[in-house]
C-alpha cells in the first residue's frame, strides 16, 4: 500500500474485512471504502461460500476516479468463504473497466481448503486479463504454522513488484535470511508425500478439516448455527437462537461507544459465563455495516485438539 497509494487514494475493502487492512490503508495516506458481503438468506449449513455473497453492481457503485486498490482475500478471513472462478471473473469484469486499479490478492490461506473439487482456490491473477492488475501476496505463517517468522512473498508483474521492493528497502534494515532459506526448503518439500498424504498441503487441509468438524459439532451443541467454512481456519456462527442478558449500555475501553453491538456483548458474556471466547465480527465492519454482525460470532479452530475438546465440553455443559 505504501508503494501503490498517493494521499487521498481510495482502497476498496470487502466486509467483513481483516481489521488490519483499514489501518494499513490509513497509514499509507489512503481512504478505506467498504463494500459488504451480504448473507443470501439461505441455509447456513450449505457453507460460507454460498452464504456470503458479493453484489458486483454494489461493488461497482463504490468505485470512483480516486479508487486505486481493491484488497481481495480468498480464502476469506473471517468467513471462510472461497471465491469461485465465476465470482472472480465477475469482479475482474468490474476492475478491468478501471485501468488505474490494482487488486492486492491476499492468499495466505490458499492451502487450507476443505472441499477442493467443489471449492478450489483460484488466484485472481489467473483470471484472463488480470495479471497486469494483480499483486498476489502469500505467507509461510499460515501454511507452515510459523506466524512469528514473518516470511512471505509478493508475485506479480514487474511494475507492481517494484512498488513493493521500492518501499521494502527503506523499511527493513536486514532480513531473516536463515528463516527465508528454511521456508524456501519447506516450499519444495511440501509438494512431496507427507504422513500418508500425497503432499504436506493435503495433510494440512485434512488436519484443519478434522479440527473444523470438532468445533462445528461443539457450536451446534451450543444452539448456534455454524456457517461452515470451505477454507481458512475460522467459523462464523449464527447466534440468533441464543437468549442472553444483552446490555447495550455497557461500555469498555475496547468498545467505548454506545450502544454496544450485540455480538460484542455476547462475546463478553460467553467469555465470563461459559469460558469460551469468540471474536465479535463487528470488529471487521465499518460503523454503517455493523448491524450485519449482530447475530454472528467468529471462532477459530487453529488450536490444539485438547483446547477444542475442552471448548466442546464447556459449551455442552452450559447449554445442555
Amino acid at each position: 500500500l505504501q508503494g501503490l497509494l498517493a494521499p487521498s487514494d481510495e482502497v476498496l475493502l470487502l466486509e467483513p474485512a481483516f481489521d488490519i487492512y483499514a489501518a494499513q490503508v490509513q497509514m499509507a495516506g489512503g481512504k478505506p471504502v467498504y463494500c459488504p458481503l451480504r448473507p443470501t438468506g439461505g441455509d447456513p449449513t450449505k457453507g460460507a461460500s454460498q452464504h456470503f455473497a458479493l453484489d458486483t453492481d454494489e461493488l461497482a457503485s463504490h468505485i470512483g476516479p480516486k479508487t486505486k486498490v481493491m484488497i481481495l482475500n480468498t480464502p476469506h478471513n473471517p468467513t471462510g468463504k472461497v471465491f469461485s472462478r465465476q465470482e472472480l471473473t465477475e469482479i475482474a469484469n468490474v476492475i478491468q473497466q478501471h485501468p488505474q486499479m490494482v487488486v492486492i490478492a491476499d492468499e495466505v490461506y490458499e492451502h487450507i481448503l476443505f472441499d477442493k473439487p467443489n471449492h478450489p482456490h483460484v488466484s485472481m491473477a489467473t483470471i484472463p486479463g488480470m495479471w497486469e492488475q494483480t499483486l498476489t501476496l502469500s505467507s509461510s505463517g499460515k501454511t507452515f504454522s510459523c506466524t512469528g517468522w514473518k516470511v512471505g512473498w509478493a508475485v506479480g508483474p514487474p511494475h507492481l513488484v517494484h512498488a513493493v521492493s521500492a518501499v521494502q528497502q527503506w523499511c527493513n534494515f536486514s532480513v531473516p535470511t536463515p528463516n527465508q532459506d528454511a521456508i524456501a526448503q519447506c516450499l519444495e518439500q511440501a509438494r512431496r508425500p507427507h504422513e500418508g498424504y500425497d503432499s504436506y498441503y493435503d495433510f494440512l487441509a485434512a488436519e484443519y478439516q478434522r479440527k473444523r468438524d470438532i468445533l462445528t459439532e461443539a457450536l451446534t451443541v451450543a444452539q448456534m448455527n455454524p456457517i461452515v467454512p470451505e477454507g481458512a481456519f475460522f467459523i462464523m456462527a449464527d447466534t440468533s437462537g441464543i437468549d442472553f442478558p444483552y446490555d447495550e449500555t455497557e461500555e469498555t475501553p475496547a468498545m467505548p461507544v454506545s450502544p454496544m453491538p450485540r455480538d460484542w456483548s455476547m462475546s463478553r458474556w460467553m467469555t465470563q459465563n461459559v469460558g469460551v471466547t469468540a471474536i465479535p465480527p463487528s470488529a471487521f465492519y465499518s460503523p454503517p455495516n455493523v448491524q450485519l454482525a449482530q447475530n454472528l460470532l467468529r471462532f477459530a479452530f487453529c488450536k490444539g485438539d485438547d483446547t477444542l475438546k475442552e471448548a466442546h465440553q464447556r459449551l455442552e455443559t452450559y447449554f445442555q
